[in-house]
């Protein structure tokens, strides 16, 4: 299903597609990651005094511009997260080709 979105957006080759989702998982970073962690913050432990989405992105950005380790692996967690499922997925396979 992949390959086939892919292949309509005419990103046929390999390195077209990594590129592709690698720009895809770091808009998701910047975009998404934020939301869900303010939401998810918001739903175990409630309001604060102080705390908003605004702030949580003005943070986060400053943090990127600063050495935040915690914002850039907020930035960088989702193309890990997909380097992670892929590495798996080809030792999966690799291993059951010796079996």
């Amino acid at each position: 299903m992949m390959r086939r979105l892919f292949g309509r957006l005419g990103l046929t080759s390999a390195w077209s597609v990594e590129v592709a989702v690698a720009i895809l998982a770091l808009l998701g970073g910047i975009a998404l990651m934020p939301l869900l962690i303010f939401y998810a913050g918001v739903a175990s432990l409630g309001r604060y005094e102080g705390a908003g989405l605004g702030h949580l992105y003005n943070n986060f950005f400053a943090g990127l511009g600063q050495p935040s380790m915690a914002s850039w692996v907020v930035l960088l967690g989702p193309y890990g997260l997909y380097l992670l499922f892929k590495g798996l997925r080809t030792w999966w396979r690799a291993s059951a080709r010796l079996a």
